[in-house]
């Protein structure tokens, strides 16, 4: 793979043709049709493709709807509508673009901009650790996979939704001390004020079905709003603990 920085003096003379990434590009680029011999690098969110002969081509990762890949060729399918058809001509380029398309399904970690996550009062601990487990639990599971089908599979929100229920009504019977009826009427205001996170799940769920039928021209893009609806529903269990540890509270 190629990496040289865009600035790099040297980036049009490369004396080793064993790691140059040799592509062809056909196709519509910002609405006109190009046909060029060029080079691949790889940039950090995105492809670029220098010819000698035109301007470089720059693909940004957040601009792909999708890409189709074999062994020869990928058809890159952007979100303005444009479409390019790359010729891989060389392994290095069909290593680069592989691994390329790989890392843009590489899945953001979704508790870094969590507040409550982190604060943990010394009598709330244990509740405080029981509501985030099952969502900590969910975000291990999708760490180091970059197939977007394996991380539908692995993150189940229906064994989520139950996890979090389990989690709400354990929380309760333990602050109730063996009162049934007590237990009972602090679920029921526990599930009230985690109303919101039921909400995201559902609209995760939603953008599952949307990813899992989706099409190579599109998945890029289904993926990346299955993601933001986890980030969601991760900032939802996030903001729903202050009333989850005041409801708690209230019953000692």
């Amino acid at each position: 793979m190629n990496s040289r920085a865009p600035n790099d003096s040297t980036s049009h003379d490369v004396s080793n043709e064993e790691t140059e990434c040799h592509t062809r590009v056909v196709g519509l680029w910002r609405g006109r049709e190009i046909d060029v011999r060029a080079n691949l690098y790889v940039e950090i969110g995105a492809l670029r493709f220098e010819s000698a002969s035109t301007p470089p081509v720059r693909v940004r990762m957040d601009g792909l709807d999708g890409c189709q890949i074999n062994a020869t060729n990928a058809v890159l399918y952007l979100s303005s509508g444009d479409v390019l058809d790359v010729s891989l001509l060389n392994e290095s380029a069909r290593l680069a673009m592989r691994a390329a398309v790989e890392s843009a399904f590489t899945m953001p970690e979704l508790t870094r901009s969590l507040r409550e996550l982190g604060a943990i009062g010394a009598a709330d601990a244990a509740a405080h650790d029981r509501w985030f487990a099952p969502l900590l639990v969910a975000r291990r599971a999708l760490v180091g996979v970059s197939d977007p089908l394996r991380q539908l599979a692995l993150f189940d929100v229906d064994k989520l939704r139950d996890e979090l229920a389990r989690a709400l009504a354990e929380l309760a019977a333990q602050r109730a001390g063996g009162d049934a009826p007590r237990a009972r009427a602090l679920d029921a205001i526990l599930e009230d004020e985690t109303e919101p996170v039921r909400r995201a799940m559902a609209r995760v769920a939603i953008a599952a079905s949307a990813l899992e039928g989706s099409e190579s021209d599109s998945r890029l893009g289904d993926w990346r709003r299955w993601v933001r609806e986890l980030m969601e529903l991760y900032r939802a269990a996030d903001n729903a603990w202050p009333a989850i540890a005041r409801a708690l509270r209230s019953t000692l």
